[in-house]
């Protein structure tokens, strides 16, 4: 089980997309600065926005380059407060990828 997730720092306004196995445990490397040099080291507020669930790494990681090719804080934005408009990127990635949110 892959997880795409995107997290937001209130202190700077910016999100970040990422992938893993572990969404608790890569939060905490994120605002521990785990990874020196990394674009999260601007901040260690980082809150969970959203997640979605795949089967599979090959199915998450297509989701992420799909978030991360948006490179839109308004879509990330509605995506974090607004239902439709997560059922509306499933759907997209149904559609156009061929992979399922589980």
């Amino acid at each position: 089980m892959h997880f795409v997730y995107v997290i937001y720092s209130p202190s700077v306004n910016r999100y970040y997309i990422g992938e893993t196995v572990d969404i608790a445990e890569r939060l905490v490397q994120h605002q521990m600065h785990h990874y020196a040099g990394s674009f999260t080291s601007i901040a260690d507020d980082w809150e969970l926005a959203f997640s979605l669930r795949f089967k599979d790494r090959t199915s998450a990681l297509k989701a992420e380059s799909h978030l991360k090719k948006s490179k839109s804080k308004v879509y990330l934005k509605r995506l974090q407060t607004e239902e439709g408009t997560r059922l509306k990127l499933i759907e997209i990635l149904a559609i156009k990828y061929s992979i399922q949110v589980i």
